[in-house]
């Protein structure tokens, strides 16, 4: 079992005092993620250019109209592989800067999120293959006990698809520390990476689930009420907002772009004190922190 109150007490710890690296982190990502989606915007415009030329000059040859597709396709699904790539990149080098078994540096917390890459493609394809392979196994099982027919048939089915959740957040508490393994640990081989976090997890998922539990609910309580704020502004506007309506909504916006950000922050917070609080910060490791 883990210290669920020294978890969060020194997610708030890293949080404060690391509050402008974090920040400043987050906003490099940031830059480079308008750069990307500006370049990208660009090449789409490029392409709806010489697509229009293509059609306007009579090139309407299906074959070459669904070359053209492709290479939209393709370009895509690198804008969108690219951007899940940035974004582990981003998180690596976040908790990094979070962990406080860490000494901060920015320059050295940028090195192990790119250099992170590589490892969380590869533990991202072993996983998913694996949730894939359980999901599948799941619903095909459900799938034979609906054929039998009849009201036993299809609760035996709703149940094994409900037994199914379970299964997934255990799996997700085993290997919630994968982001701090590979990045604070340096362990960037990938099947090492998972067994370590399969090691340091056992025994302590139920301590993980309840931190988590705790986390997610606080973070819909917080992030929740400029959402609350915005609908609820027009749900009582019956379709003719007023002024103090669409102050309301700017309003809520507003709060709602800072909270995005400062909750990036405190999430790579909570990420690093959950790694610490496994791989063996304990007490003593972070009497520093909280001095």
């Amino acid at each position: 079992m883990i210290d669920i109150g020294r978890v969060f007490a020194t997610s708030w710890a890293m949080f404060r005092q690391r509050f402008w690296l974090l920040l400043g982190m987050f906003a490099v990502f940031f830059a480079i993620q308008i750069v990307g989606s500006f370049v990208l915007g660009i090449v789409m415009a490029l392409m709806g250019a010489a697509g229009a030329v293509g059609i306007g000059a009579g090139l309407d040859d299906p074959a070459a109209l669904t070359g053209m597709s492709i290479v939209f396709f393709l370009v895509m699904i690198l804008f969108y592989g690219a951007y899940a790539v940035l974004a582990l990149v981003q998180q690596a080098a976040m908790v990094t800067i979070a962990s406080p078994l860490e000494e901060p540096s920015f320059g050295t917390a940028m090195v192990r999120g790119f250099k992170s890459v590589l490892p969380f493609i590869v533990i991202s394809l072993i996983l998913g293959a694996g949730y894939l392979a359980l999901g599948a196994a799941v619903f095909a099982v459900a799938g034979v006990a609906g054929l039998g027919g009849g009201t036993a048939g299809g609760i035996v089915g709703i149940v094994l698809i409900l037994l199914f959740m379970p299964v997934i957040i255990y799996l997700a508490c085993r290997f919630s520390v994968l982001i701090g393994v590979v990045a604070v640990d340096q362990v960037f081989n990938p099947i090492a990476a998972i067994r370590r976090s399969w090691a340091v997890t056992e025994g302590r998922v139920l301590g993980i689930f309840l931190a988590t539990l705790v986390f997610v609910v606080l973070s819909l309580v917080i992030i929740g009420l400029p959402f609350l704020l915005i609908f609820g502004s027009l749900l009582g506007s019956d379709g003719d907002p007023g002024a103090a309506a669409v102050g309301a909504i700017l309003l809520g916006f507003l709060v709602f772009v800072p909270l995005m950000v400062l909750y990036a922050m405190f999430a790579a917070a909570y990420g690093a004190a959950l790694h610490s609080e496994l791989t063996g910060g304990g007490a003593e490791r972070l009497e520093e922190v909280f001095a």
